[in-house]
């Protein structure tokens, strides 16, 4: 029993020693799990192996640990999932007790994961680090983009089929379909609106927390130029309504001064407007007018097609767990799979978020309306980032 605890406690003093070796490792990890939530690997994403990796770093370096309130509130959550498909069991005849099952063991791991990280970044006070890696990896990313994106170009002259092997290579992925002598901008992303769905929460928590980077700007920059090569008008209006809450944010707090520096900075965004004007007309302005003409779909399937799966009939309990085909917006899934209380409890939880942070609550439930699927790993990501980070502004 001695000879146990001595080495329980080497052990212990070995993982302290090496803590700072540990905490690269496990915010590494969280990092790039971002970035693969689309490749697949027999039925999981690359995040899902990624996440279990990261698990097991916190259990063996003694990090895991769960609050106990934090554990009845994961219990209330699960317990609001089982409480569904009991009910579904006993009312919908279409539900598929094996989908439902499967569905509560994906967010029982998803809730153990992002707990453990959340309370191993704030315990250790890692918000800073976690941030500098997030946005390091969020460079190599667009690094790679845009290799990609030469490399296409080029007509085969560079290789990169191979940073794609997990995920989709048709031309329809990339080529902007308004102008097919553009390339879209998607990295390692199966979308072009994917990568900028990634960027657009990177440079929110980037500009709506304390933490002080000296490179931000640098990395900001490359991600605003990024974003605009995605040629995705979702990801480009997201990115906009940032900025246009970032100036809301800074005219508040008094930062933001009319100055001759200030006119001079209007004068070159209108030149800049004017210079690219030919590039902002085909790719933003021609797109807005197919949206509006009807032309364009993807906006309408956004904010009305995605409610075409609410079954009326059982709104209440929903169509089960994990019984909505891919839609683009979270809500919408939810009141489909969960029905109309847990419709309730999602929308509580986004005016928390605004009461929290009010500009990165704003920035979360726009985002939800960009990319569904509350069972894909990459949405247990973005709450991970909101918690940690959206109580480090002012309300």
């Amino acid at each position: 029993m001695e000879e146990n605890s001595s080495l329980l406690t080497k052990w212990k003093d070995f993982n302290q020693r090496y803590n700072h070796v540990w905490s690269i490792i496990i915010l590494s990890l969280m990092s790039v799990s971002f970035v693969v939530t689309d490749w697949m690997i027999s039925i999981f994403t690359l995040s899902d192996y990624i996440f279990a990796m990261v698990g097991a770093s916190l259990v063996i370096s003694g990090n895991y640990h769960v609050k106990r309130n934090q554990l009845l509130w994961v219990l209330l959550l699960l317990g609001v999932i089982v409480a569904n498909i009991v009910m579904n069991i006993n009312l919908n005849e279409n539900f598929v007790l094996k989908t439902g099952v499967a569905a509560l063991i994906r967010i029982t791991y998803y809730a153990v994961i992002v707990t453990g990280v959340y309370n191993y970044v704030k315990s250790h006070q890692l918000e800073a680090q976690f941030l500098e890696i997030l946005n390091i990896v969020a460079v190599i990313v667009v690094a790679i983009g845009i290799y990609i994106t030469i490399a296409l170009y080029s007509e085969g002259q560079l290789p990169y089929e191979i940073l794609w092997t997990f995920t989709r290579t048709d031309e329809a992925s990339y080529f902007f379909k308004e102008n097919a002598s553009l390339i879209r901008t998607r990295s390692v992303f199966s979308e072009p609106s994917y990568l900028g769905y990634y960027l657009n929460v990177i440079l929110s928590i980037n500009l709506f927390n304390k933490v002080q980077l000296n490179t931000k700007r640098v990395y900001n920059f490359l991600i605003v130029t990024t974003v605009l090569l995605t040629f995705s008008y979702s990801a480009i209006g997201t990115m906009i309504f940032i900025f246009i809450l970032y100036i809301f944010s800074q005219i508040r707090t008094g930062k933001i001064k009319w100055t001759r520096m200030s006119i001079i900075y209007l004068l070159i965004i209108f030149v800049l407007i004017f210079i690219f004007w030919d590039f902002l007309d085909e790719t933003i302005m021609k797109r807005s007018v197919y949206i509006l003409s009807g032309e364009d779909v993807s906006a309408y399937n956004r904010l009305v097609s995605s409610w075409k799966y609410v079954n009326l009939e059982h709104i209440f309990v929903g169509n089960g767990i994990g019984h909505t085909p891919n839609i683009w917006n979270v809500y919408a899934y939810i009141l489909s799979d969960i029905g109309l209380a847990a419709f309730l409890l999602s929308g509580i939880f986004s005016l928390f978020f605004l009461y929290k942070n009010f500009y990165l609550g704003s920035v979360f439930i726009i985002l939800n309306f960009q990319k569904g699927g509350y069972l894909n790993p990459i949405f247990s990501l973005l709450l991970l980032l909101m918690f940690i980070y959206m109580s480090d502004y002012k309300k």
